[in-house]
């Protein structure tokens, strides 16, 4: 009969595994000749592959904006939505809004109420509120009822965000 494994072991093989990973994810940042290539076929894979690229996207941001249309269509499903956000969360912002404007204004054409909500969701979670009021605007134009309660669901939540400020008040979102 072997002895059971210490807590100790346990943990120094969490450990070291963990190391690992680390030093395999920076040789993957420093030395692949194609990251976005093999990302974006990473994104498009299985669970495991697709969790490992949004994993290293979290953590790495130069390869973000690439694959910002993948990202977005990942953040609208439920399972991804999460991870998704949070890799395009990483991207510096000063590259993100602008190529997010047209790439979020594209989807609205043909989204319904359940992407309209991811779309916010989106939006909201990366904090680009004026990107969230022009789709709170397009939302409220809708014919759709439902795409109109996404609208009322936002401005409740958010509208404070883009309402205009008091002057005075020294609050500027």
């Amino acid at each position: 009969m072997s002895n059971p494994t210490s807590d100790n072991e346990l943990w120094d093989a969490f450990v070291a595994a963990k190391r690992e990973l680390h030093r395999c994810q920076a040789d993957f940042y420093q030395n692949a000749q194609n990251r976005p290539g093999i990302l974006k076929a990473a994104l498009s894979g299985g669970p495991w592959q697709r969790g490992t690229a949004l994993d290293f996207l979290r953590s790495f941001a130069d390869d973000g904006l690439e694959l910002l249309p993948q990202l977005i269509e990942l953040s609208m499903s439920h399972g991804w939505a999460m991870d998704a956000r949070q890799a395009v969360d990483n991207i510096p912002r000063d590259r993100l809004l602008p190529a997010l404007d047209p790439l979020i204004t594209a989807q609205l054409e043909t989204a319904d109420d359940d992407e309209y909500r991811r779309l916010a969701e989106l939006l909201a979670h990366i904090r680009a509120w004026l990107l969230l009021q022009q789709l709170i605007r397009h939302a409220q134009a809708s014919k759709d009822p439902d795409v109109c309660e996404v609208a009322d669901d936002f401005t409740a939540e958010y509208g404070v965000m883009w309402a205009p400020k008091p002057s005075g008040t020294g609050l500027n979102l």
